[in-house]
């Protein structure tokens, strides 16, 4: 009797379910007893063919089957470049991976971790690097953690020699990990320390997208932080926020590679873009010092010479602070340089005065740069100063200022200044234009006790060659006009340029009176250091005082004579005149003796004959009439080649400050006070 056909089926299945059953249970059994060791030799290949690199495992393979998979390799190593002298790239100690079903069915991991890992990442001077593995895109991790990781980075092209210590910290609050690192090592010669967080090595996977990380950089007192991105495959592509801290921006060549100027202590923040040896820092703002800096400055690095450019300004500027923005250099060097102190004690009197320290002008030569500087507030000393402008050109060795424009003392003075450092010897070329300056204001004891300084103007060329200030003005050629109106003066001292010793007791007596300033002039030439007065005349209601002779710069010497010509008449009066003479160490003020022995000696003589003769000698007519303060001007003007004129500024024994800014005026204009 034949199985209905239904019954066939039904035992045809069971038998297939069987041998299926059977099947699958000896696939697991042979999975969970399947010897893994063996397939090191294989999977280090294929790593091998994937890397392009020489992958060993020296360890152990081990499957631990799960609905997560997890696999543990020890002893993984990876071969360097050719070109390296450290082999092997990478040791690691432990790799587990762990497989999703999804991500068995990739084979990519779910997630990494690397225990005891040693990596040493190697860039030449020409640019090649030893971190881009294959040609074939590498198997995709989610998420890689580092137990007790080191990386040693080595860049001959940044002068880098980094190591740092790795260590993945869970952050349960953002349910993500991060990746700390601190280490240190040299960076352009200098040690540094670094420290920071990144989002970890996941994120490393693809070499050419920016990795997000916080990094902190210290080399002695200076401090870089930076929060920002950074392109594993080109460490010079950076973007992101950075904030510096220090006791001087030219100690930071050891993290930043570019020139920096000399400043105070600083704190500064902005955005920094780093690409392709240019540094480019916008919305820098801070402070330096006391004073305030914000604006934008660009460092570019990629060509033979670095060229900085900058647009900076000032709300509060201190030049002890920010004087290196706009060329000035370190106001007091001996505090900068240790040992400078100890040598000047050890070399021997001088009877010089002026400078003798070598400029270091070749470093004009290095770089190029071209600055704009404004500044509202302005302090130079106890000098007042306010809206300061200027523009600084560096161009292959030759330093220009076109122009250094600021107000001062209520006045306004313009600066134009060419340095060239091209030669050995230094050439210096420049022309200065002074308008309506208020004297008092820039030394207040001009004002006191007795009169007020008035205002001046005046226009100076000048030429000069040298490596040091002294041999710069030893050298100097040029020619200046200067014109001060109004103000008062001691009329005691004026008489005593004048020696007249009558109406000096009187003002002794009965106390000090204030003479009326008409005018001085000054037109002055200088030839190889000596400068001689070509006219120098003062005017006051009390006398009229000129001056002949020269100033040795040279020689750092005096020989000027001031004769004094009285407007009063006075019955005893040696009638001058002053001469100036000594060193600009030790200057010797006093009364011409050959004159006033002469006058004394008639006296005496007179005297023997009959003693009512003996005041003849003495006798001072006065008389002295007030000179054409006009005609002066214009006589200084071309004598010294030069167009400068002052305006008369009221006379008053109350201070009479002018408020009122004083623009520049056009080249051709004749006006130098105003």
């Amino acid at each position: 009797m034949r199985s209905p056909p239904a019954a066939k089926g039904s035992r045809r299945a069971l038998r297939y379910g069987l041998i299926g059953g059977g099947l699958v249970a000896l696939v697991a059994v042979v999975i969970v007893f399947f010897p893994w060791n063996v397939l090191r030799g294989p999977l280090a290949a294929y790593l091998s063919t994937r890397f392009e690199r020489t992958v060993t495992i020296d360890g152990n393979l081990a499957v631990d089957l799960g609905w997560t998979t997890r696999v543990r390799i020890d002893g993984v190593s990876v071969a360097n470049v050719g070109w390296s002298q450290s082999q092997p790239m990478a040791r690691i100690g432990q790799v587990d991976l762990w497989f999703t079903p999804t991500a068995l069915l990739r084979a990519e991991p779910a997630q990494a971790r690397l225990t005891d890992a040693s990596v040493i990442l190697e860039r030449r001077a020409d640019g090649n690097d030893n971190w881009h593995l294959g040609l074939v895109r590498t198997a995709r991790i989610g998420n890689v953690a580092v137990a007790r990781g080191v990386v040693r980075f080595l860049d001959a092209k940044g002068s880098a020699d980094i190591t740092l210590h790795l260590q993945t910290v869970s952050d349960a609050e953002k349910e993500r990990s991060n990746l700390r690192f601190n280490g240190e090592g040299t960076l352009h010669g200098e040690a540094v320390e670094l420290a920071g967080t990144s989002v970890g090595l996941a994120q490393l996977q693809n070499v050419d997208d920016p990795y997000r990380l916080t990094l902190t950089a210290r080399a002695g007192r200076s401090s870089v932080r930076f929060d920002g991105t950074i392109v594993p495959s080109d460490t010079e592509s950076v973007h992101g926020a950075l904030r510096l801290q220090g006791p001087d921006l030219s100690k930071l060549n050891s993290i930043v590679p570019a020139p920096l100027p000399w400043t105070p202590p600083y704190d500064l923040a902005g955005d920094l873009t780093h690409r392709n040896g240019l540094w480019d820092f916008r919305g820098l703002r801070g402070t330096v010092g006391q004073s305030d800096l914000q604006g934008d400055l660009r460092i570019d690095t990629s060509g033979p010479r670095s060229v900085t450019t900058a647009d900076l300004k000032s709300a509060r500027f201190d030049t002890k602070d920010l004087g290196a923005f706009i060329g000035l250099p370190p106001e007091n060097t001996t505090q900068r340089v240790p040992d400078a102190t100890t040598r000047m004690s050890e070399r021997p009197p001088s009877s010089r005065i002026l400078p003798q320290r070598v400029l270091g002008l070749a470093t004009l030569r290095e770089h190029d740069a071209e600055v704009t500087f404004r500044g509202t507030s302005v302090k130079w000393g106890a000098i007042p100063m306010d809206n300061l402008s200027a523009h600084l050109s560096l161009k292959d060795g030759v330093l220009r200022f076109h122009p250094l424009d600021f107000g001062l003392a209520d006045g306004h003075l313009v600066i134009n200044l060419s340095v060239d450092a091209t030669r050995e010897s230094a050439r210096l070329q420049g022309e200065a234009v002074a308008r309506n300056i208020e004297l008092k204001r820039i030394w207040p004891t001009l004002a006191s006790p007795k009169g007020t300084a008035g205002r001046f103007g005046g226009r100076v060329r000048f030429s000069a060659q040298g490596n040091t200030v002294a041999s710069m003005l030893g050298s100097a050629d040029g020619d200046a006009a200067v014109i001060m109106r109004g103000g008062e003066a001691s009329t005691l001292q004026l008489v005593l340029t004048n020696l007249d010793l009558a109406r000096a007791s009187e003002l002794m007596l009965r106390g000090d009176q204030t003479a009326a300033i008409r005018c001085a002039v000054a037109a002055l030439h200088s030839k190889s250091g000596v400068m001689s007065p070509e006219l120098l005349t003062v005017d006051t209601s009390a006398v009229v005082i000129n001056g002949e002779g020269q100033v040795d710069f040279h020689e750092e010497t005096y020989d000027l004579m001031l004769k004094a010509a009285s407007k009063r008449p006075s019955l005893l009066a040696l009638r001058g005149p002053i001469v100036i003479r000594g060193t600009f160490k030790t200057p010797v003020v006093g009364p011409a003796a050959g004159p006033v022995m002469a006058r004394v000696g008639a006296a005496i003589g007179l005297g023997s004959v009959a003693p009512p003769l003996a005041l003849l000698p003495l006798i001072d007519f006065g008389g002295a009439s007030d000179v054409d303060c006009r005609g002066l001007i214009e006589q200084a003007n071309e004598r010294a080649g030069t167009t400068a004129r002052a305006s008369p500024t009221p006379t008053s024994t109350r201070d009479r400050p002018a408020r009122t800014r004083v623009n520049p005026a056009p080249e051709n204009e004749a006006s130098a006070a105003r």
